[in-house]
This record gives C-alpha cells, structure tokens and sequence, in this order.
C-alpha cells in the first residue's frame, strides 16, 4: 500500500475513481530541515500530508518571539488552512524541524474536484473534521493539564521528540520555558 493509500484509508476509504481525483492534485516534494513551506505573510495555495520528519506551525508575538501552534508528525495534515479558505495572508509560518517529506495537493484544485464529486466532497469534510477535533485536544490540553502533564502527553504521542528536535521547540510547544521544561525533565527522571 502507498502512502497516499495509506493517508486516504485513515480518513475514510474512496473508490478508485476518487483515489486518481485525489492523486491528480498531488505531487511529492523533500524540503530540508529549517525550510518554511508557508511564510507568514504568503498567500498560499498548497496544503501538506507529512510522509516523514517533523514540521511546526508558529507564531510570532509582539517582541518577536516564537510560539508554537502545531507540532507535525506523519500520517497529518498541515499548512495555512485559516488563510487556504479565507484566500488571505497567512497569520502563521509552517517550517521544518528535521528534514521531511510531503504529499504537497493544490488546495483550490482539490476544491474544484470536490465539486463535481460527492465522494471528495464528503473526504474533504472529514479531513475538516479531523483538523477542526485536534485543534480542540490542544486547546483543551493547553487549558486543562499542567505542564509535566502536557510533556507526558507529548512524549506519548511523539516518543522520540527529545532526540527528534531542539529542547526550546518543545517548550514553546508546551508552552513553558526550557528552564521550565528542564527542571520537570529533571524531576521526573530523578524518580
């Protein structure tokens, strides 16, 4: 199976016909550690399924710092979609943490073809869906779970991070400081 195969059974299964619509709008791309594939600012016309690699959604706040939105692991979805359906600039900058691996898809293009086709309009709005119920579990982790409950959960989800990316993109995904982050690294491995 492939990986689109692969992408596409995790949402919902399509017929073969919608498979080749959904492929059609689809092209494989590698970018390097560090690369932005949306810049704050761009209007974007590309939505990403990480194959491979870690990526991050960020923000910047008034005195230039970074806050992470989003961590990106494979089998997800990821660019600017606020921006992709609002046809504006995007609010946010999506990059690379490692070297990674991409399904990127036209989003526009995509949009056509699920007009014409009930199949890819009814697999568009379960990726909505899908996207719509993850951005609710980081709100609701961020707003209910403390801080070594929130670095539990992410080395849960995402075993490897520490040897994965830098200590400072963890705490900014955690929403801590990494002097914050050290010392519950530091309680919690003294145990």
């Amino acid at each position: 199976m492939d990986f689109i195969d692969l992408f596409i059974n995790q949402i919902s299964p399509l017929s073969d016909k919608a498979r080749n619509l959904f492929r059609s709008v689809m092209t494989e791309v590698n970018y390097t550690k560090g690369t932005e594939f949306v810049s704050l600012g761009e209007l974007p016309t590309k939505f990403y399924i990480l194959k491979k690699g870690v990526a991050r959604s960020y923000v910047l706040d008034d005195k230039g710092k970074e806050h992470i939105r989003t961590l990106f692991v494979p089998i997800t979805t990821s660019g600017s979609l606020t921006a992709l359906v609002k046809k504006q600039p995007s609010a946010s900058t999506y990059d690379c943490l490692t070297d990674c691996e991409f399904l990127e898809g036209d989003y526009y293009k995509f949009l056509e073809l699920t007009e014409k086709n009930h199949e890819l309009a009814l697999f568009h709005a379960k990726v909505l869906q899908n996207v719509f119920l993850s951005v609710v579990k980081r709100i609701n982790e961020l707003t209910t779970l403390d801080a070594t409950a929130r670095y539990l959960k992410l080395k849960n989800d995402i075993p490897e991070v520490e040897n994965l990316i830098q200590q400072y993109h963890i705490a900014s995904y955690l929403n801590i400081t990494p002097v914050q982050l050290s010392r519950i690294r530091k309680e919690l491995y003294s145990k």
